[in-house]
């Protein structure tokens, strides 16, 4: 089995769709793995460049815009919910 390597800069954010993961990729691609969110997060360990802003959505912070209304706003138009458990963290590791 091939092992693909993804830049991190080319991937605005991770989504997870059952037990697999929706990478959205800075040119509009959307690539799909057959691996949990979670794994995603674990080989990710404490990258500092993704910020996970609920249980299924990993953001990468270098396309973040603006933070508004608990939303993360991102560079290709798409917003995501930041969970309550996960506010402060998220806050944090934005600013």
């Amino acid at each position: 089995m091939k092992k693909y390597s993804i830049p991190w800069e080319e991937i605005i954010s991770l989504e997870a769709s059952g037990n697999y993961t929706l990478f959205n990729m800075i040119d509009g691609a959307r690539l799909i793995y057959s691996k949990t969110l979670k794994s995603f997060e674990l080989e990710l360990g404490g990258d500092f460049r993704f910020v996970r802003v609920s249980r299924s959505v990993i953001v990468n912070k270098k396309y973040v815009i603006i933070i508004k209304d608990n939303k993360v706003c991102l560079d290709n138009g798409s917003y995501f919910e930041i969970a309550r458990r996960r506010k402060k963290a998220v806050y944090f590791k934005l600013n």
